[in-house]
């Protein structure tokens, strides 16, 4: 598909694999906005002859924004573009009146660390006390808590007095 870019292509191929459910839904939603925005009326029997979307997309190659902005599409249809040059992908969509939807996507490789960092909630460990640093500080809070029981000798002597 692009013999220049061996990593587009396996990101296209990535992307058509994990996402092809994802792509079918998002042309089911366009393809009903089409219909509930048609102006004319239809019966029910073409309702039900109506086609519904395949999962598999038919790539467009366009070279940049302006030419999948420029690129002509049927009304009632969807199209999915991609950029020659850049890692984006465009949908344009019309509906039955003519009036058009455009929408940019980028591209972005998910490498498997990134993933499974996601999934693992972040702790910040610099909040926390060292085990050695607990230890040295419950040392000295037992001490100055054994010197506050015990009484001092001076003070005693003045206790006895009193």
């Amino acid at each position: 598909m692009y013999p220049n870019n061996p990593m587009l292509n396996q990101q296209m191929a990535l992307l058509d694999q994990e996402y092809s459910q994802k792509k079918a839904n998002l042309m089911q939603n366009f393809y009903n906005q089409a219909q509930q925005n048609s102006w004319g009326q239809q019966n029910v029997s073409t309702q039900a002859a109506a086609p519904t979307p395949s999962q598999n997309v038919n790539w467009i190659q366009v070279s940049g924004v302006d030419g999948a902005k420029n690129q002509i599409v049927q009304p009632g249809q969807t199209a999915w573009m991609m950029d020659n040059n850049q890692p984006y992908f465009y949908v344009k969509s019309v509906d039955n009146v003519g009036s058009s939807d455009f929408r940019i996507f980028q591209f972005a490789e998910v490498a498997d660390a990134a993933q499974e960092q996601a999934a693992q909630p972040q702790i910040d460990t610099s909040q926390y006390v060292q085990r050695a640093e607990f230890d040295e500080l419950k040392a000295q809070l037992e001490q100055f808590t054994t010197q506050k029981k015990q009484p001092n000798k001076a003070n005693k002597g003045v206790e006895d007095n009193g």
